[in-house]
């Protein structure tokens, strides 16, 4: 019961960290509403693990170690985000959109990987869900960028 609850509390952590994330690209207030869901996504993703790990398989026990040591980077491009990030009323700089931009695509991947192994997806989808996704986001951060970062004359 509790690992089902913490998997819950991790999902929820990551829809906030998305959407708020999302906005905190244009409204730079928001980010502390994304630094702090991404950490509890990881705290709870954690937990679960921790819950679960006598009960999983080699192949698992590697696979969540994985994504344990990505959330930790996640963690560390918020905070490198964090310090980029530009002061009220300013636009935001490439470092920081490239951080965020970074997180998002993480995100983004884990919610559509796995809808897509839940809805029993063949492995091809999957990766070609992975792929396009990561490709997509490059493309989105990219024209964030250059909509935000680049003077634009009238």
């Amino acid at each position: 019961m509790w690992h089902t609850v913490f998997i819950v509390l991790h999902a929820a952590s990551g829809v906030v960290a998305f959407g708020a994330g999302c906005v905190a690209v244009r409204r730079q207030a928001w980010f502390p509403y994304y630094f702090w869901s991404l950490a509890l996504l990881d705290i709870f993703m954690v937990i679960s693990v921790a819950i679960g790990w006598r009960d999983m398989t080699t192949t698992a026990r590697a696979v969540f170690s994985g994504l344990i040591v990505l959330g930790a980077y996640m963690m560390w491009r918020a905070i490198q985000a964090a310090r980029a990030r530009p002061a009220a009323g300013t636009p935001p700089s490439a470092p920081y959109l490239d951080h965020l931009g970074f997180t998002l695509i993480a995100l983004f991947e884990g919610f559509a990987i796995v809808a897509a192994i839940d809805l029993g997806a063949p492995a091809w989808l999957v990766v070609a869900i992975a792929v396009g996704g990561v490709l997509a986001g490059t493309l989105m951060v990219k024209r964030q960028k250059f909509q935000l970062t680049t003077p634009h004359t009238a």
